[in-house]
């Protein structure tokens, strides 16, 4: 089985084993869709697509927020599907847990499910290095910066380059914490895993939360797969 996990800025399949184990992986850049169908023509097997630009696919197929999901969605609209998926994919290997499941990509995204099966979103934000390229972009003149991580207990700065990247990263890791903190008075018994692009410079900065499996996406699309 394969799984196609089609993000903001890449494209990800995964050949997933009968066990649930990756057998093969293969990556493109966004805009590369077109490479990646003419791969899985190549490819005999079953193809599950979350799709979070809502692209249209001419092979596989595309999973909606309609799936058959292990969970029920306390949600008024609709929903991304990435993040449906990645919370079936965190479920399969923590059940009957509250979740709290973080990704940091393009977005900062937050997806909360209750313990009782019901998933209750979360919010939204710009991730890291869409807040640099947004000072960049709305502004006469912030440079266009490469996100590397600038953090510290001195808040003192010497440079706007420096300045720019601590506010970044900084505000991102002083935001995840507070909204970790904001979940716990919901449930004290809450599971937090960080997971997404960014997840790996950001965990060991957080007050809690576990990295986890970057595929989480995938890893839910071959949850479906079984039903």
């Amino acid at each position: 089985m394969i799984s196609i996990d089609a993000g903001n800025t890449r494209i990800k399949a995964l050949i997933f084993n009968q066990d649930g184990s990756v057998q093969h992986q293969e990556n493109w850049p966004r805009d590369a869709q077109a490479a990646c169908e003419a791969w899985l023509e190549t490819v005999r097997d079953r193809v599950l697509i979350a799709d979070s630009a809502g692209a249209q696919w001419n092979v596989g197929t595309v999973v909606t927020s309609r799936a058959k999901w292990s969970f029920v969605l306390d949600y008024a609209e609709s929903v991304g599907v990435d993040r449906l998926a990645a919370i079936e994919g965190a479920r399969s290997q923590y059940p009957d847990q509250a979740l709290l499941l973080i990704s940091l990509g393009t977005c900062l995204t937050y997806n909360y499910l209750s313990h009782d099966g019901r998933f209750q979103g979360g919010s939204i934000a710009p991730g890291w290095s869409s807040r640099l390229k947004a000072m960049h972009e709305h502004t006469g003149s912030l440079p266009d910066l490469e996100a590397v991580i600038e953090l510290g207990s001195d808040p003192r700065t010497r440079t706007t380059a420096e300045s720019m990247r601590r506010g970044a990263a900084q505000g991102i890791v002083d935001e995840i914490n507070a909204e970790i903190e904001r979940f716990e008075r919901i449930n004290p018994n809450l599971t937090v895993l960080v997971t997404g692009g960014d997840g790996p410079t950001f965990v060991n900065h957080l007050k809690k939360g576990i990295f986890a499996d970057e595929n989480w996406v995938a890893r839910g699309l071959w949850v479906l797969a079984q039903k």
